[in-house]
């Protein structure tokens, strides 16, 4: 594998908020086992593809100044809340003769023709594992093929994944990472209209019809009369 290079500067050590960091540069700082903190400045575009490439599981060739090269991981990272752009880094210095535990991505393959044959859904539990290993065989991503995963209610499990040589699992071996489901269809069930009940009449409504239909009457009696008179 090609060493990732990135070149860094010393800086003062001083709190550098997000509105002097510029679009250039920004600050980060070196730490590790047995090494004294430092204070530096990475390029932003230089540091952007470093970590594109090495992820937070692979090392990095660190140069400070004219010093010779440290093997690194880049331990964490701030972002501004309202740019979204690196603010801050932290690069962890690793002692390359001891262990070190990660957690290494996971990058599925074979989901397509899974669900193509079984006619199910890939669901995934997780997506890394945490593993130990020398600083040397570290990787920047763990292939999973799924192509175990057979008829619905199958279960990947993570002492089923073959790890990359030189790594030793620290997860839980029993802990669930993809599994096929049956794919649920959701049914829609048509809404019916619901009878509009008519309103119940009030005391007041009631008094008042009746009244209309008794003058209604009366008038019809009237009506009747004048035209008994006129024969």
């Amino acid at each position: 594998m090609t060493a990732i290079i990135l070149k860094a500067e010393l800086r003062e050590k001083r709190e550098e908020s997000p509105r002097e960091t510029t679009a250039k540069k920004i600050p980060a700082v070196v730490y590790g086992p047995g090494v004294k903190n430092q204070n530096i400045s990475v390029n932003y575009r230089d540091f952007e593809q470093a970590l594109k490439e090495a992820g937070e599981s692979t090392l990095i060739d660190l140069t400070v100044g004219d010093k010779n090269p440290i093997k690194v991981l880049v331990h964490d990272m701030q972002k501004d809340p309202v740019s979204d752009n690196y603010i801050h880094a932290d690069f962890y210095q690793l002692d390359m003769k001891k262990k070190t535990k990660v957690d290494v991505a996971l990058k599925f393959l074979g989901r397509e023709e899974v669900m193509k044959f079984s006619g199910g859904e890939v669901s995934e539990s997780t997506d890394k594992l945490a593993v130990e290993c020398l600083p040397a065989d570290l990787v920047k991503e763990i292939e999973v093929g799924l192509s175990v995963l057979k008829n619905i209610g199958d279960v990947l499990y993570a002492k089923d994944i073959k790890l990359p040589p030189g790594l030793e699992l620290v997860s839980d071996a029993e802990l669930p990472v993809a599994s096929l489901r049956a794919i649920v269809e959701e049914k829609i069930e048509e809404v019916k209209p619901e009878a509009t009940a008519e309103a119940p009449i009030t005391e007041r409504e009631a008094k008042s019809k009746a009244e209309e239909e008794a003058a209604a009457e009366e008038e019809g009696k009237k009506e009747s009369s004048v035209s008994t008179k006129k024969l």
